[in-house]
C-alpha cells in the first residue's frame, strides 16, 4: 500500500439520507478519478466512522487510519469535508503538520484545500477555527432546547423511576398541529418503597445494610430482581422524588445547577425534574458533573422533603472516600464525633473496644480517643482515653437538665421530631403491610398451579421450597409489624403517664444521626481533660461543667 489512497467518513448518527458514509465514500471515489490521474492504479482503502462525534479524535477507524499512514502507506487522504476528520481545532492543527511531515497530500472534495502550500494551509487553518464555532455553537444550541424541554416538565422517555409510569398527553400547538408528550404519573404502593428507602438510610447510612434487609425479606424490585447497593444509591440520589422547595433550590443552586425556576416558585407543591445529568460516551452513560444539570418542576408531587433529600445527599457524600472533608463516622452508636474535644486542642474520635467486653443487649462499649495520642504514639498528649457509651449519656443529661432555656427554646424542635418519627413509623407500616399482600399473591399464584395441572414430583417438591421459603418471609415481616404495634403502645403509655412530654424522653428515641443532628445543634464542642468533660453551648456566654467524674483509661 506504498503508494496508496485513503477515504475517511464519519458521521455522528446514522439517518440513511444527506451526508451519509454512503454518499460521503462515493463522492470521494468519483473525485479521485476526475482529478487524481498520477494515482488511476493506485489501491484505495476506506476507513469509516459511523456514529462518533468530530469533537474529538477518539475514533477506532480514525485510530486505524492514522496508524498505517504512519506506516509510510498512504500517498493521499481524502475526505468529503474538513470537518469529517474533526471540529476540533487543535485536533485539526496537529494533524495537518503530522500530514505534512509525512509527505501526505490531504484533499477536501468541498473546500478544495492543498496544504502544500502556505496559502491552502492557512485556509485550512481558518476552516478548522469555522468548524469549531459550528461544533460549539451546535451544542449551545442543543443545550437551549433542553432548558425550553425542563421548563414544560415533561418526561422524555426511558425507564421511569421507581414510584412512577409515564402518562401521555396531548397539546394543540400554534400550527393546529397535535403534539404528544409525557408526564409521570404516581405509583402509591411503589412509593411506599421509595419512602422506605430514604428512611432506612438515614438511621443505618450504609447501602449493604439496606441491601442485606431487603434481601433477607424477599423484597424485590418491579421486574421481580434483588436490590443492589448500586439500585439503591440511584433511588436516593435521583431529584425525581425531591420536592420543588426552597431548600432543594438553595441546594441544587449550590451544586452549580442550572435552576429553571425562581425561589417564589419553590413551593413544594411539584417534584423535581433533572436533565442532563448523564451523557452518552460510546453510547454508555456517564454521569455528568452537577454544573452541567437542568433542574426544572415536573408535573409530579414530590414525595420527600427538600430539607430530608437534602440531608440524605450529606450523608452519602460523607460515606464518599473522596466526598466531603469530613470523614464518614463508621461507629454506629457514638454520638459525640466531631463535638468532643481533648484539652490539648485535638478531636477525639470513636474506637470500639475488642470484641467480648459488651454485654447482651446493651450496645458495643467504646472509647473516645485523643487523634494527637494517637498519631504519636502519645509522645504529644498523654490524655486518657475516656469511656464513650458513659461520656456520651452524662453529657445528655447534664446537657438537658443544665441547659434549661436551650431546651425550651428547642422544645418545638423536639415535637416536630417527634411528628417526623411518627410519619417514619406509619411509612414502614405500610410498606411492610404491603410486602405482605404481595407474598400473599405469590402464595396464591403457587397454589393456583398445584391445582391446575399435574406436576412432576421435582416441580412438586421445588414449590413447596418456595412456598416454604415465603411463608418464612411473612412471619419475618409480621414479626416486625408486631414489634412496631408494641413500640407504639409503650410509647402511648409513657405519653400517657407525662403529658409534658419531656424533650429528652423525645430525644432518646431518635435513632442515633438524629441525635448526632440535635447535639450539633445544642452544643459548640464538649472537652475531656481526663477528669472531667466540660460543655460549651451555643450561644452561651460562659461554659456548662458536668459534675461528674468519670474515671479515665
Amino acid at each position: 500500500m506504498g503508494d496508496a489512497i485513503f477515504i475517511y467518513s464519519r458521521k455522528s448518527k446514522w439517518t440513511g439520507r444527506g451526508e451519509s458514509v454512503e454518499n460521503q465514500i462515493q463522492m470521494c471515489r468519483d473525485y479521485i478519478a476526475r482529478n487524481l490521474a498520477d494515482a488511476k492504479d493506485s489501491p484505495v482503502f476506506v476507513f469509516e466512522d459511523e456514529g462518533y462525534s468530530g469533537k474529538n479524535t477518539k475514533r477506532p477507524q480514525f485510530q486505524q487510519m492514522m496508524k498505517e499512514i504512519r506506516r509510510g502507506a498512504c500517498r493521499y487522504l481524502v475526505c468529503y469535508k474538513l470537518d469529517r476528520l474533526g471540529r476540533n481545532l487543535i485536533d485539526l492543527a496537529a494533524l495537518v503538520e503530522e500530514l505534512n511531515r509525512l509527505e501526505v497530500s490531504f484533499i477536501s472534495i468541498r473546500e478544495s484545500f492543498d496544504t502544500t502550500t502556505p496559502l491552502g494551509k492557512t485556509m485550512l487553518y481558518m476552516a478548522g477555527i469555522f468548524a469549531q464555532m459550528e461544533r460549539e455553537q451546535i451544542a449551545e444550541r442543543v443545550r437551549d432546547n433542553m432548558v425550553m424541554l425542563a421548563k414544560s416538565g415533561r418526561w422524555l422517555g426511558g425507564n421511569t423511576p421507581l414510584g412512577f409510569s409515564s402518562r401521555q398527553v396531548r397539546s394543540v400547538k400554534m400550527d393546529d398541529k397535535v403534539r404528544t408528550s409525557f408526564v409521570l404519573k404516581e405509583n402509591p404502593e411503589e412509593l411506599l418503597t421509595v419512602r422506605f428507602l430514604f428512611q432506612e438510610f438515614q438511621e443505618k447510612q450504609s447501602f449493604r445494610k439496606i441491601e442485606g434487609y431487603l434481601w433477607k425479606n424477599g423484597i424485590l424490585t418491579r421486574r421481580g430482581k434483588e436490590y443492589t447497593s448500586t439500585a439503591i444509591r440511584d433511588i436516593l440520589t435521583n431529584p425525581v422524588y425531591c420536592a420543588a422547595d426552597g431548600d432543594a433550590y438553595d441546594y441544587f443552586l449550590e451544586l452549580g445547577c442550572q435552576v429553571c425556576f425562581t425561589r417564589e416558585e419553590a413551593d413544594g407543591s411539584c417534584g423535581l425534574m433533572a436533565y442532563a445529568r448523564t451523557s452518552s460516551a460510546r453510547y454508555k452513560n456517564k454521569e455528568n458533573p452537577p454544573s452541567q444539570w437542568i433542574i426544572a418542576q415536573g408535573k409530579h408531587k414530590g414525595e420527600i422533603p427538600g430539607k430530608e433529600f437534602v440531608r440524605v445527599q450529606r450523608m452519602i457524600g460523607a460515606n464518599k472516600r473522596n466526598g466531603e472533608a469530613y470523614q464518614r463516622i463508621r461507629n454506629e452508636v457514638a454520638l459525640l464525633p466531631g463535638i468532643v474535644m481533648c484539652s490539648c486542642g485535638h478531636a477525639m474520635r470513636p474506637k470500639y473496644y475488642k470484641k467480648g467486653r459488651e454485654a447482651e443487649n446493651i450496645p458495643r462499649a467504646f472509647y473516645y480517643l485523643c487523634t494527637c495520642k494517637d498519631s504519636t504514639h502519645g509522645e504529644r498528649c498523654t490524655i486518657p482515653n475516656v469511656p464513650g457509651n458513659e461520656l456520651d449519656l452524662k453529657v445528655c443529661q447534664a446537657l438537658f437538665k443544665a441547659a434549661v432555656p436551650a431546651r425550651r427554646g428547642k422544645e418545638k424542635e423536639g415535637c416536630h421530631e417527634k411528628t417526623e418519627e411518627d410519619r417514619s413509623t406509619a411509612d414502614r407500616r405500610k410498606f411492610l403491610e404491603q410486602a405482605l399482600k404481595e407474598k400473599d399473591k405469590k402464595l396464591e399464584g403457587l397454589v393456583e398451579l398445584l391445582e391446575a395441572a399435574e406436576l412432576s414430583q421435582e416441580l412438586v417438591r421445588c414449590t413447596n421450597a418456595k412456598a416454604k421459603k415465603l411463608e418464612r418471609e411473612k412471619e419475618g415481616l409480621k414479626e416486625q409489624l408486631q414489634a412496631l404495634e408494641d413500640n407504639g403502645k409503650e410509647e402511648n403509655t409513657e405519653f400517657a403517664q407525662d403529658t409534658g412530654a419531656d424533650f429528652f424522653t423525645l430525644f432518646q428515641r431518635l435513632p442515633v444521626p438524629r441525635k448526632r443532628e440535635v447535639l450539633k445543634k445544642l452544643l459548640d464542642r464538649v472537652e475531656w481533660d481526663g477528669k472531667t468533660a466540660k460543655i460549651w453551648l451555643w450561644g452561651s456566654e460562659g461554659e456548662e461543667e458536668t459534675k461528674e467524674e468519670i474515671e479515665g483509661h
